[in-house]
């Protein structure tokens, strides 16, 4: 959870308020950051254009993972940050769904068959109602059970892999369905 601060220039000096509880007046301090709170000049003025590292962390895309190994699916949000994407993780079938309800909504979703409260069908059908053309890919031990049950005419289809997971394969399959180039 995040906690935000909020600094407030008022006479005898500033204060911090975080979450609706004020701080002491803070004293006058020789930095400079606390002295452009002071004056005032810290909020106003032009913002600086972004670097070209900012610009490509503000346009990556947001891919929501689904898996009911924390660890696993932990490790491959990081694998998936490191090559571009923004990932979120969550570990069952009802909070995918929840957090597919809120904004942003993700650009893909990358998710296991076998899941608590919702399987990952469910959960990709869903997120078809927020995004129609959301790329899904359903990660498996069991492909042949999921043969059967995925519909063929679904556009963009269900992509399915299956465990242990092709890492290279998966990001050649998400950079082909997001138009983005591939990291590996």
């Amino acid at each position: 959870m995040f906690a935000t601060f909020r600094v407030a220039a008022v006479p005898g000096g500033p204060r911090i308020s975080c979450g609706g509880v004020q701080s002491a007046r803070m004293g006058p301090s020789p930095n400079r950051v606390s002295a452009a709170i002071q004056d005032g000049t810290a909020i106003e003025g032009p913002r600086p254009n972004p670097t070209p590292m900012q610009l490509r962390l503000d346009n990556r895309p947001l891919v929501l993972v689904v898996d009911d190994d924390a660890r696993s699916a932990g490790l491959l949000a990081r694998m998936l940050r490191s090559d571009g994407y923004e990932a979120e993780v969550t570990t069952d079938g009802a909070a995918a769904i929840a957090r597919l309800t809120r904004s942003p909504v993700p650009e893909a979703l990358v998710t296991d068959f076998h899941l608590m409260h919702a399987d990952g069908l469910a959960v990709g059908k869903y997120a078809r109602t927020r995004r129609r053309a959301m790329p899904i890919i359903m990660v498996t031990s069991y492909p042949q059970s999921l043969q059967h049950a995925v519909d063929p005419l679904d556009h963009p289809p269900i992509v399915l892999l299956t465990k242990p997971l092709d890492y290279p394969e998966l990001l050649r399959r998400l950079a082909t369905a997001l138009g983005v180039p591939a990291a590996v």
